[in-house]
């Protein structure tokens, strides 16, 4: 059988492409029960084809201009020692500037789309920041020490605490998000959090001053059921979450832990 080669191509005249060949066949992977000759020379020789007599038409290799970025000087810090080129190379895994939005095309021909798109956006921001600094900038007019805001004194340095200003002070709070203890606090509800806490100053205050003029010192009062020493009590149980040790208290269920723990040791009344 008579065969006649284009050479680089890599097809042969009656059986279309050799075993073998890597490049791209159009429609290939729709084409079934045939061998790979034969498949590839129904393709390139069918009649639907456009010049269907000529064996192949060798695709002619496309140049590509150098694209801006490195036909003009480079001006931007960066550009003179980059790896974009006119011929980008396809395996290339790092980044190409707006190599995003073109598609559809070779890997080559799309990044010489983007980096001339991108080196364009690049004159255009240099024409604007060049525009930008021709613009008179209005010089700033001192302000006036008659027109200045008045500034009212304060009787307080900044940073007192809440503690020691006066009872009708209106900084004698505290601020949202303080997690801080705050006396007398815990009985008002419904209200703003600096509220709150300018009421139990308050309160906390007058407290304080009571026991002043009073002359008497403040004093923790014991529970009459709690004598000191004692923890097992025989008129009163342990109050709940108590973490220490209740003698027999695993035996005992069917009671809440106050009453189960009233007289722990069993001593007579």
């Amino acid at each position: 059988v008579s065969t006649q080669s284009t050479g680089s191509s890599g097809i042969n005249a009656e059986y279309g492409h050799l075993p073998g060949y890597l490049g791209y066949v159009p429609q290939f992977k729709f084409k079934i029960g045939g061998t790979y000759g034969q498949t590839t020379h129904n393709i390139l020789y069918s009649p639907e084809k456009q010049n269907a007599k000529m064996p192949y038409r060798m695709i002619e290799e496309v140049r590509f201009e150098e694209p801006l970025a490195r036909s003009m000087p480079a001006q931007e810090e960066g550009w003179s020692n980059t790896k974009l080129t006119g011929n980008m190379v396809p395996g290339y895994t790092g980044f190409v500037p707006k190599g995003q939005h073109f598609f559809g095309q070779r890997y080559a021909q799309a990044c010489d789309s983007a980096l001339k798109s991108f080196e364009k956006d690049l004159i255009v921001k240099e024409k604007n920041d060049a525009s930008l600094k021709m613009v008179p900038r209005r010089p700033l007019t001192p302000v006036s020490k008659a027109n200045a805001y008045p500034l009212k004194p304060r009787d307080f340095d900044y940073g007192t605490s809440p503690y020691k200003l006066p009872k009708d002070h209106s900084e004698k709070y505290f601020v949202s998000g303080y997690t801080g203890f705050v006396p007398q606090a815990r009985q008002l509800l419904a209200k703003g959090y600096p509220v709150i806490t300018n009421q139990a100053l308050g309160i906390h205050q007058d407290v304080q001053h009571k026991i002043r003029t009073s002359g008497g010192t403040p004093r923790l009062a014991r529970a009459k059921t709690a004598p000191p020493g004692f923890i097992y009590t025989k008129q009163a149980g342990l109050i709940p979450n108590y973490t220490g040790h209740v003698p027999a208290m695993k035996f005992k269920f069917g009671k809440t832990y106050g009453t189960t723990t009233v007289n722990a040791l069993n001593r007579s009344v």
